[in-house]
């Protein structure tokens, strides 16, 4: 019976650990691992809370291994960006506690609206998908549309991370900046919300160990791809993307 038992962990375990590692490799190249992530872990019977609490850790997880690499290199300055930082924190810790509050069928409606906004605002232009050009002048950025993405990634997630890379494309921002800037608010929302979660028991650590895992390999594996991306790939991926997304929530949300 125990071998049974240890069978069968090990292989969750390796389903949870590849579960965390496409995730992450999606979630660096586009900003959708909760795409991936989330539905991946409702579908082995994991409950809809423990999914978000493992989203935010493993999420958190796999964004705190790119931004010690960008910031090693010199790629990304905390200190210039540590408003943006405490102000996605708060957004993420806002977000955990409605998810608590909130239905999970008023959760779906939420992501609905938001992922049918953001797929609108990719469609109607593609010309400000900037690649390998240095900005010769950084446009101002609004700390309220972090925030609100925060909360929304703290309290639900699929897609933010896209909805990020957007705003700063939105920016003109080459696409491999806007994906650094979009890997530390992800952390720092996944921290806000992750401690939330803790703090009321939520977290379960069998499941996000291994996923945490995966995330920390996949992300590493997305950053080597990245240079390999051409542009007119991101034309046409973003928005089936963000399609896929919007389809997901409201095949939910009409079970």
């Amino acid at each position: 019976m125990e071998i049974l038992l240890q069978e069968w962990l090990s292989i969750q375990g390796f389903i949870l650990f590849t579960i965390g590692l496409l995730a992450a490799i999606i979630g660096v190249l586009f900003g959708a691992a909760g795409f991936i992530l989330m539905p991946s872990l409702l579908l082995v019977g994991i409950p809809i809370h423990t999914t978000v609490a493992v989203n935010k850790f493993a999420t958190g997880i796999s964004a705190l291994s790119n931004v010690v690499s960008f910031v090693i290199k010199g790629r990304l300055s905390l200190k210039k960006y540590f408003s943006f930082m405490i102000v996605s924190s708060l957004g993420g810790v806002l977000g955990a506690f409605l998810a608590i509050l909130l239905s999970e069928r008023i959760m779906n409606v939420v992501a609905c609206i938001s992922l049918i906004f953001a797929f609108m605002m990719v469609l109607r232009s593609n010309k400000w998908i900037v690649k390998d050009v240095k900005e010769i002048e950084e446009q101002r950025i609004n700390k309220l549309i972090p925030f609100a993405i925060s909360m929304y990634d703290g309290g639900f997630g699929p897609g933010s991370a896209l909805m990020n890379i957007t705003y700063f494309l939105k920016k003109q921002y080459h696409y491999l900046k806007a994906v650094e800037l979009s890997r530390m608010i992800s952390l720092s929302s996944c921290t806000g919300a992750f401690l939330f979660y803790y703090l009321t028991g939520i977290v379960n650590w069998g499941i996000a160990i291994p996923v945490s895992l995966g995330s920390i390999a996949g992300s590493f594996l997305g950053l080597k791809i990245i240079p390999y991306i051409q542009t007119k790939w991101i034309h046409i991926i973003l928005p089936i993307i963000f399609l896929f997304l919007i389809v997901q929530v409201v095949t939910d949300l009409i079970k």
